[in-house]
């Protein structure tokens, strides 16, 4: 009941929408306080692609595998990066050491996730910043690469986020997007990205996701029920596409489509 509840507010009411799903992060960041949880995405499965992994991100393989094989489309070496969303910041981390651009910035709208960031990682070139996607605390053409992994879906506006991206990316720059919508919003989602962005690499990963969700829902069942209280469960178990629960099926029925991007603006 509760999880269609939130479908008709975030259908309906983009800026509850936003509030929500800034209420949700906050209230992980300053609950879940274990590095252990590094990444919160969907993750990616695919036969033929198998980057080597160190002991530590051994245990994250799958939701690494998304941002690996996103940020392998393109060169980051020695650029100026900028993750939009980054959450408990493992993404921004592993990005900065397997693909070592010059530095890279980080922003999340909740502030407890970024404390928890700034805790976690030291590197000198890797900076968190509590912000808004529809409003970057960043001067124009300052990046080489701007990174936005399953977080637009939570926004007021996406469009309004679009405009920032184009604000802030250097000419002739990438954005690496991917991220999921119900199918009776890709057409609109298309084209708003084609009113500011060329399309240079599009693929459907929804069944790819599936997969990694399969090999992923027992070890997050665990630990929902360890960091969460058990009035949580239901919501939370959809929340982490845990197999069997209704974001998961929204995902086997195609209800949820799941896209990666490379685009350059017009």
């Amino acid at each position: 009941m509760l999880t269609k509840l939130l479908k008709i507010i975030f259908r309906y009411f983009p800026n509850i929408k936003g509030l929500i799903w800034k209420k949700w992060y906050t209230y992980l960041g300053s609950k879940v306080i274990s590095p252990e949880l590094r990444f919160m995405n969907y993750g990616y499965y695919n036969d033929n692609f198998n980057p080597e992994l160190s002991s530590i991100d051994e245990e994250e393989r799958y939701p690494i595998h998304l941002y690996h094989y996103l940020c392998s489309k393109v060169k980051l070496s020695n650029l100026d990066l900028l993750e939009i969303g980054s959450g408990r910041g493992g993404g921004a981390d592993y990005t900065l050491r397997t693909f070592q651009p010059k530095s890279v910035s980080a922003i999340d709208i909740s502030n407890s996730a970024i404390t928890l960031c700034r805790e976690f990682y030291t590197q000198h070139n890797l900076d968190f910043l509590c912000a808004s996607a529809d409003n970057l605390p960043f001067k124009a053409n300052s990046f080489d690469v701007v990174l936005n992994v399953e977080s637009s879906h939570c926004y007021p506006s996406f469009d309004d986020f679009l405009k920032e991206v184009i604000r802030v990316l250097k000419p002739s720059s990438n954005f690496l997007f991917t991220d999921f919508r119900n199918s009776s919003e890709l057409e609109s989602m298309k084209e708003s990205i084609l009113s500011y962005f060329d399309i240079v690499f599009e693929e459907e990963i929804t069944s790819n996701i599936i997969c990694a969700l399969d090999l992923m829902s027992k070890k997050r069942s665990q630990q929902i029920k360890s960091f969460l209280p058990n009035y949580l469960s239901h919501i939370s178990a959809s929340f982490a596409g845990v197999k069997g629960s209704e974001l998961y099926e929204s995902f086997k029925k195609n209800d949820l489509r799941y896209f990666l991007y490379v685009l350059r603006p017009k």
